[in-house]
């Protein structure tokens, strides 16, 4: 038996730690959908997730300056965490997702959120899984609209073959969020392609 006191602060700090360490690997892993069209270098996960975290604080602004109440903490941190499980799975392109891989995938992505995150981020990966709230639909609709605005920074910068992203018109579903339609409007209008 040890002498030595339990230190609930050094156990946050290790989870913290294991946390930090165990998602570091999210700047090492390039997007593999640009990879797929030859953009290279390209943006990491983690390059993504920090543009979707930037996006939501925001979205977050324009969406309370049109009166409604949000809660920019839960969403900020959902954002932060929305890419988590690709740590250990890497990004796996929609082009290669069947609806029987997709629900695969989802299942797995969960166990991984609840093994690499804290309960109570792994709870809010849930909650952004579950898209119901206001918080998780601006972080769907920011993860959209980045992809979007890296469309447009790679066509700016030469890249050839990115039409594809422009096309879904399931890209630009709004999902009820205040603002959303003038976000997605614009991104077109920059990018001079109509909305599908």
């Amino acid at each position: 038996m040890s002498d030595t006191p339990h230190d609930p602060s050094r156990d946050r700090a290790e989870r913290t730690l294991d946390t930090l360490l165990a998602l570091d690997s999210l700047a090492d892993l390039p997007r593999t959908g640009w990879l797929m069209r030859g953009v290279r270098p390209c943006e990491s996960i983690a390059d993504h997730s920090y543009a979707v975290t930037l996006l939501c604080a925001l979205m977050l602004d324009a969406v309370r300056a049109e009166g409604h109440t949000v809660d920019g903490e839960r969403t900020l941190r959902m954002a932060l965490v929305h890419d988590a499980p690709e740590a250990r799975t890497g990004d796996v392109p929609m082009p290669a997702k069947s609806p029987a891989l997709d629900r695969e995938l989802t299942a797995l992505e969960r166990s991984l959120a609840y093994e690499l995150l804290p309960p109570h981020l792994a709870a809010l990966w849930d909650e952004l899984e579950a898209g119901v709230t206001l918080e998780a639909r601006i972080v769907r609709v920011a993860d959209k609209a980045q992809m979007l605005a890296r469309a447009l920074r790679y066509e700016q910068q030469g890249h050839r073959g990115l039409g594809e992203f422009w096309t879904h018109a399931k890209t630009f579903d709004p999902r009820g969020v205040p603002g959303a339609d003038a976000l997605f409007d614009a991104l077109c209008a920059r990018a001079n392609r109509p909305r599908p």
